[in-house]
């Protein structure tokens, strides 16, 4: 529904509902060296029956052909063949190009819009070194209803490819999990619709759950497409913010990695949905890492905190997930070994989950490793004596 509705609204644009159609309208931040940028116009990238699709390139002003270049793709993503004729879409790829990078407008098919965006990735790939690319430096800028093609391409089919993704105003799909390694600028309008806004704030929800590398720009007084209809400097500075954005994480991008960063929340995160086991083998792997680091501050860092830990438990004990509270009161006691504390937030596990032998046992195990106990206050050993001792009472009476 939400497509459906953007693309009557682009379509109404370009239609000249508005007194310069969307199509013709130049973006309100220009350079003067745009005009020295070079163009190869009408590439063919992609055949399919009796439909060829192609490709405009943008050259930067000072284009040497012994180098390669970072690229910036501007993703159709609705599946309009007209787009890279846009006034909005040529000034873009000329801004970027202006700025020492090579830029891609290319056509689509509607309903066959992601399929023709990951084939003209690959085309860019296999054809890297003709067309001067640097095929480990590419970035995506998508925007309004191209945002759904535009970020599952980054994030699910081509993330090997893609290194940088600016959106704005459009949101996505939902993606589940997403990368750490994809340097993500999102720019929401302020004054655009709140059924599109919320889809941005439920992307934003989700990317700081799984910590990725997410920056966020609330352009308060933006309206939807403020790149061309809101010539103000405040607009202006968000146009360089996010080409400095796109050369930046380009010339110098994120490596690719084969597997998380573990932090406190996307532990939580991926234990939420159905992901325990991989939470667990990431933190052991996490453990192993941090431990061998001689350098690490545990206070500071909550990953593998033994307090933090414990609150995460409890709150999984508190709201239902008894299950995986117990699995992670069981990471507390393998990481902490000695700690009393851990014991009794296993006893505790145990006892919610009707176990009253392993309850009890852990129960014991707690006084006991109370008597050896170092680095605790008094003030919590006794907190933690009257819990273990009151339990292993009730646990041997029946009560």
């Amino acid at each position: 529904m939400l497509r459906s509705f953007l693309l009557v609204a682009l379509t109404t644009a370009a239609s000249g509902a508005f007194s310069q159609a969307v199509t013709e309208r130049p973006v309100v931040y220009q350079v003067a060296s745009m005009k020295n940028v070079g163009i190869k116009e009408k590439i063919e990238f992609r055949k399919v029956n009796d439909t060829t699709l192609t490709m405009d390139i943008y050259y930067p002003p000072a284009f040497d052909k012994k180098k390669n270049f970072p690229v910036v793709v501007f993703n159709n993503g609705v599946g309009v063949p007209e787009i890279p004729q846009w006034r909005v879409y040529r000034d873009w790829a000329k801004l970027m190009a202006a700025h020492g990078m090579i830029a891609v407008n290319y056509q689509s098919r509607r309903g066959n819009s992601l399929g023709d965006s990951e084939a003209l990735i690959d085309y860019l790939v296999q054809h890297s070194r003709e067309l001067n690319i640097d095929a480990e430096k590419i970035g995506i800028w998508t925007c309004s209803a191209n945002a759904r093609v535009g970020m599952r391409l980054a994030n699910k089919s081509r993330p090997e490819n893609i290194r940088a993704l600016v959106v704005y105003y459009g949101g996505p799909d939902s993606l589940g999990r997403l990368r750490q390694d994809l340097p993500t600028l999102i720019v929401r309008a302020g004054l655009d619709a709140q059924y599109l806004n919320m889809s941005i704030e439920n992307f934003v929800e989700q990317s700081l759950k799984q910590d990725t590398r997410l920056e966020l720009v609330n352009f308060l007084e933006g309206i939807h497409a403020f790149d061309i209809y809101t010539n103000t400097n405040e607009s202006k500075a968000i146009i360089i913010r996010t080409i400095e954005f796109m050369k930046a994480n380009l010339e110098h991008p994120v490596p690719l990695q084969k597997s998380w960063t573990l932090t406190n929340r996307n532990f939580m995160w991926m234990i939420m949905n159905n992901q325990l086991e991989d939470a667990l083998s990431e933190f052991r792997k996490a453990r192993a890492t941090y431990r061998a680091d001689s350098t690490f501050q545990p206070f500071y860092n909550g990953v593998i905190r033994e307090d933090v830990l414990n609150t995460n438990a409890y709150w999984l004990l508190r709201n239902q997930r008894q299950q995986q509270a117990l699995e992670v009161f069981k990471l507390i006691v393998e990481s902490y070994p000695e700690s009393p504390n851990a014991y009794d937030g296993l006893s505790d596990a145990y006892e919610t989950l009707g176990d009253k032998a392993a309850a009890l046992s852990h129960a014991e195990k707690t006084l006991q490793k109370l008597e050896t106990a170092q680095n605790l206050n008094d003030q919590l050993k006794e907190r933690i004596r009257k819990n273990a001792s009151e339990k292993v009472a009730r646990l041997k009476s029946g009560s």
